[in-house]
């Protein structure tokens, strides 16, 4: 399946750009049910395994819905992988608000590095071919750790890792999220399982995205929409317009 890559940034907030947020492109149409059943099964020793979320899409009011078990079988501790789109933001509800209106309590909150090794990215909209070595990139995510309890006792934790991928401001009001999430022991660390997850998002994350050069020009962004595209266009004739502006009114002066 032929796809466009898309300019897009990550980000762990919503309403708002972090100085976290990184600028990528989607290797994925994330707004395609089809194509995001296509990625991949098996990711870093993970294999996978899918839900059925009709339902749970309608429910949600999410135009396109992934959601898979992945088991690594070193481990045999499975993580969630969820990938939520909607073009309405109104009918989003982030993890922050999702996971209480379920029943849990959200015991700590923060942000969490994602060491991505041996990305590439591709030097600008123009030169598609050329592929460059990015040995050291991290990607920061939202960590969630929320618990439910019975009789005074925790009897579910999880690690909740999240960012969302936000397009150009030009383009739409789309959201999408990506999520990944674990069980972790009712007590004790649970630094073993956000290890866990924070290593299957590394490995997930280039199955999705590439990165952009820090040093690509706004005019170039620009014009990887059509939206953008028209705004050059309209910025490039805007001095034009200034130039010939006086000429045209003593040219309409005389005819007059």
């Amino acid at each position: 399946m032929i796809f466009a890559h898309a300019i897009t940034m990550i980000d762990t907030e919503l309403s708002y750009a972090t100085d976290e947020a990184l600028t990528v492109r989607s290797k994925l149409d994330f707004g395609n049910n089809e194509h995001m059943r296509a990625l991949s099964n098996e990711i870093g020793g993970w294999i996978g395994s899918d839900y059925d979320t009709a339902g749970v899409a309608e429910r949600l009011g999410a135009d396109v819905m992934l959601m898979r078990d992945y088991i690594n079988p070193d481990t045999f501790q499975p993580v969630i992988l969820l990938v939520l789109q909607s073009n309405n933001r109104s009918s989003f509800h982030p993890p922050i608000v999702c996971y209480p209106a379920l029943g849990y309590t959200i015991e700590e909150e923060g942000t969490v590095e994602i060491p991505v090794q041996n990305m590439s990215w591709v030097e600008g909209p123009w030169f598609g071919a050329v592929q460059h070595l990015y040995p050291n990139v991290t990607v920061t995510a939202k960590k969630l750790i929320v618990t439910t309890q019975s009789g005074g006792k925790v009897t579910d934790r999880r690690v909740v890792l999240y960012f969302y991928v936000k397009k150009s401001p030009f383009t739409s009001d789309t959201t999408t999220m990506v999520r990944v999430s674990a069980l972790a022991a009712p007590e004790g660390s649970y630094d073993g399982i956000l290890n866990l997850t924070t290593t299957f998002m590394a490995y997930t994350v280039p199955c999705m995205f590439e990165l952009r050069q820090d040093e690509d020009p706004v005019i170039l962004i620009l014009m990887a929409t059509n939206i953008g595209k028209l705004m050059v266009g309209l910025m490039l004739l805007l001095p034009l317009l200034v130039m010939f502006y006086p000429r045209i009114r003593n040219l309409k002066s005389r005819r007059e």
